[in-house]
């Protein structure tokens, strides 16, 4: 069974090694093709953009979007990481939120292996419905998926890490 959720941010590593088994993880998952661009929906002719790799930095990022299963592997994305955070909605059977950012302990752990290498927070999204503005609705309620969308907007407006600046700041061509 698929998840989708909306994902954006960005991760720092320690070495080349860690971001290579990082893209070769997205690469497996059909996340990336093998030229490095995202892809639709694990078909490598659609392209969803290029250019958020920086090798010279070791900077991976991830360009907002609605992608499929990514959100269940975001963990795995951040052994080796000395830095990152990763911005995650979902309303696929679910009015979730979360915020996913690299521990210190990440940057040590080697390629390919497992470890605590990330702390995740939970948003309430009611409450922060609520605390901008938006109310409450109710799923019978007549404008609840455009009321859904307007709040996670808010959330990824708010949360969303400047991934176009990180990029323009390490010299890689823009997305």
């Amino acid at each position: 069974m698929s998840f989708y959720a909306t994902v954006s941010g960005y991760l720092s590593y320690k070495t080349h090694d860690h971001l290579a088994a990082t893209i070769h993880r997205l690469t497996r998952g059909q996340w990336l093709n093998h030229e490095e661009q995202w892809i639709l929906n694990g078909d490598p002719d659609q392209i969803r953009c290029e250019g958020t790799i920086d090798h010279d930095s070791n900077l991976l990022v991830i360009p907002f979007g609605l992608y499929r299963n990514l959100a269940r592997i975001t963990t795995e994305l951040f052994t080796g990481a000395t830095e990152g955070q990763l911005v995650i909605s979902s309303t696929d059977g679910c009015f979730d939120a979360w915020i996913e950012e690299a521990v210190p302990a990440a940057a040590e752990i080697p390629p390919g292996e497992g470890g605590e290498v990330s702390e995740i927070q939970c948003i309430n999204l009611i409450e922060f419905a609520e605390e901008n503005g938006f109310g409450v609705k109710a799923v019978s309620d007549p404008g609840y998926q455009s009321w859904q969308h307007d709040v996670l907007t808010a959330f990824h407006n708010e949360h969303d890490p400047d991934v176009i600046g990180m990029l323009d700041s390490s010299n890689t061509q823009r997305f």
